[in-house]
């Protein structure tokens, strides 16, 4: 014990990089619930969030969180659902992808349940339409956080800059169409990327 102690302290003192602990099952499993128990907003609200706890766990650096969750982007369904699911596979494996799929799927559907039956009944109390009102008022702030961290971590210059302020613009008047207009924006600035590639 002596022995590791001391060969512990030494790594730290030369500035070796401590990696992240790797969590019980367990303990995974109540952070996903306790997130997605208290956590208003969807998606866009719950992501920056998980990404903040797994690394004050010491379980998952912010960077890495993030890589897993562009790559959550490409799967169909929730993205707090696959961001989870693909953490859990990264540190536990294929054993972990059930505990993530409860603890994300749970609290929801449970809350669903109990709050629609307390809206029904008190949701024309004032207390309960200023709890609402504020709860709303905090999702943007968590989704601009979230566009923030993602886009300082890209590289800009000009054309993506103009890029992204066109699709911004049209999807802002055209939110009718939205879905094909991603769609189709993905595929032309893909290509667009590729061709400005080869003039570098």
């Amino acid at each position: 014990m002596k022995g590791y102690t001391r060969q512990r302290w030494s790594r730290q003192k030369s500035g070796e990089k401590k990696s992240p602990d790797k969590p019980r099952l367990i303990d995974f499993f109540v952070l996903i619930v306790r997130i997605n128990s208290f956590t208003l907003g969807g998606g866009y609200v719950i992501v920056p969030v998980m990404a903040t706890s797994l690394e004050k766990k010491g379980w998952m650096d912010e960077s890495e969180f993030y890589d897993l969750f562009a790559r959550a982007q490409a799967f169909p369904g929730p993205m707090a659902l696959n961001s989870a699911m693909l953490v859990s596979l990264k540190l536990f494996g294929i054993k972990g992808i059930p505990v993530a799929f409860l603890g994300v799927i749970l609290p929801p559907f449970l809350a669903l349940i109990l709050v629609s039956g307390l809206i029904q009944r008190y949701g024309s109390l004032p207390a309960l339409r200023r709890f609402l009102d504020g709860a709303g008022a905090v999702v943007p702030g968590l989704i601009a956080a979230l566009i923030w961290k993602n886009s300082t971590k890209r590289s800009w210059n000009i054309l993506r800059v103009v890029e992204t302020a066109v699709l911004a613009l049209l999807l802002i008047l055209l939110p009718s169409l939205s879905l094909p207009l991603l769609l189709v924006a993905i595929v032309i600035l893909y290509f667009i990327e590729g061709l400005c590639k080869p003039l570098k």
